[in-house]
């Protein structure tokens, strides 16, 4: 007899020991639940805090970031990278003539173009008002051949001026490039030979590409 109660009290206490740990598991699964929805939060919020409003592309702090990871990775590697300054040839005066909202649609156009060649090897990022960065890998022909790709392709853009019929902006852009290889693998020094380069660009009549010397 006693045999039997000890049994049934063993029994009862492993199912409440039971209903415990089912009761303790959905706890556990709505904390990793919730844990796993502020986390998801979290990152959105960190990569809107990096993504620039107007042009989508990575705000400087975050393209320098990238930037710094990928001339690590190529100077282990020993690859070759290499930056582009592109700058909207006479901004200042697309905002003067047609307007700031005109002007924004210049800088949202130019950041499309730019977006298109974003990869695991290539980084974008607006640097500042009508001025780019491009980080990527290649070999300087490869660098240099982006660079035209991309003033090219700011020659075919275009769109309509806000509040104005019948008119149209259209743009240029002028380029520096600096290559890694050639100027080192530190970005200040990178970018300084860029920005030389960039000023080159302007000086010589803009909408070209220039690579430092």
């Amino acid at each position: 007899m006693q045999n039997r109660k000890d049994q049934e009290r063993l029994e009862n206490s492993l199912k409440g020991i039971r209903q415990l740990l089912t009761h303790l598991h959905g706890e556990v699964s709505a904390l990793e639940d919730n844990y796993s929805q502020v986390l998801l939060v979290l990152r959105k919020i960190e990569n809107a805090a990096d993504v620039d409003d107007l042009s989508g592309l990575l705000r400087r702090k975050a393209f320098f970031r990238k930037w710094e990871a990928l001339l690590m990775d190529c100077l282990q590697a020993g690859e070759n990278c290499g930056v582009l300054l592109v700058d909207i040839d006479h901004f200042k005066k697309v905002n003067d003539t047609h307007g700031h909202q005109t002007g924004d649609e210049v800088i949202k156009k130019v950041s499309a173009l730019l977006k298109q060649f974003e990869s695991p090897a290539c980084v974008t990022g607006r640097y500042g008002g009508e001025e780019f960065a491009i980080a990527v890998k290649g070999t300087d022909a490869e660098i240099l051949g982006m660079a035209e790709m991309i003033r090219r392709g700011a020659e075919r853009l275009h769109g309509p001026v806000v509040g104005v019929d019948n008119v149209e902006w259209k743009c240029t852009v002028s380029v520096g490039v600096a290559h890694a290889k050639k100027d080192g693998y530190e970005s200040t020094k990178l970018l300084k030979s860029a920005d030389d380069a960039l000023y080159d660009a302007k000086r010589r009549g803009r909408n070209q590409v220039r690579t430092a010397a």
